[in-house]
C-alpha cells in the first residue's frame, strides 16, 4: 500500500510547487476549522448542553474525515493534478448534517430535508470559497505591497 506524502518540499516548476502549497492551505484550513470547533465545543460544554456538544463533535468529525479521505484519495490517483472541486466540500457538509442532524431535539423529516442541502452549500461552499480565493488574494496583496515599496 502506497503511503501519502504530505511533506512541504518545493519543486522547481510551477505545478510541483503548487501541489505542496495547496496541501498546506488545505491542512491549515482544517486546523483552523478544528480550532473553531474546539472553541465552540468549550462554550457549549460551559452551558452544559451535552446533546449539542455531541452533535457538533459528530458534525466536525464527519466533515473533516470525509474531506481528508477525498483529498487523500485524489492525491493517490494523481500526484501532479491539484483540484479542489466544490462537490467534495458540499458532500462533506451534507454528510456532516446528516450524521448530526437527527440528534436535534426538535428534528423533523422536513427540517432535515432542508438542512442537508443548506449545510452542503453554506458550510462546504464557504470552506471551498475560502480555499479557492485565499491564495490569489494573498498574491495580489503581496504584489501591490511590493509595487508600493519599489516606487
Amino acid at each position: 500500500m502506497k503511503s501519502v506524502d504530505f511533506s512541504f518540499s518545493s519543486g522547481s516548476d510551477e505545478q510541483s510547487s503548487l501541489l505542496p502549497t495547496m496541501r498546506r492551505d488545505f491542512l491549515a484550513s482544517m486546523c483552523v476549522l478544528g480550532f473553531i470547533a474546539l472553541s465552540a465545543l468549550c462554550r457549549i460544554a460551559l452551558q452544559s448542553n451535552w446533546i449539542k456538544c455531541v452533535r457538533v463533535s459528530i458534525a466536525f468529525s464527519v466533515y473533516s474525515l470525509v474531506l481528508i479521505s477525498l483529498f487523500r484519495l485524489d492525491h493517490r490517483k494523481s500526484e501532479t493534478d491539484v483540484r479542489l472541486p466544490f462537490w467534495r466540500f458540499a458532500l462533506a457538509g451534507a454528510l456532516a448534517e446528516l450524521a448530526s442532524g437527527w440528534l436535534r431535539p426538535d428534528a423533523s423529516v422536513t427540517d432535515e430535508l432542508f438542512m442537508i442541502p443548506a449545510a452542503a452549500v453554506l458550510v462546504g461552499g464557504f470552506h471551498w470559497l475560502v480555499l479557492k480565493s485565499r491564495r490569489p488574494l494573498r498574491n495580489r496583496i503581496e504584489r501591490s505591497a511590493n509595487a508600493g515599496q519599489a516606487a
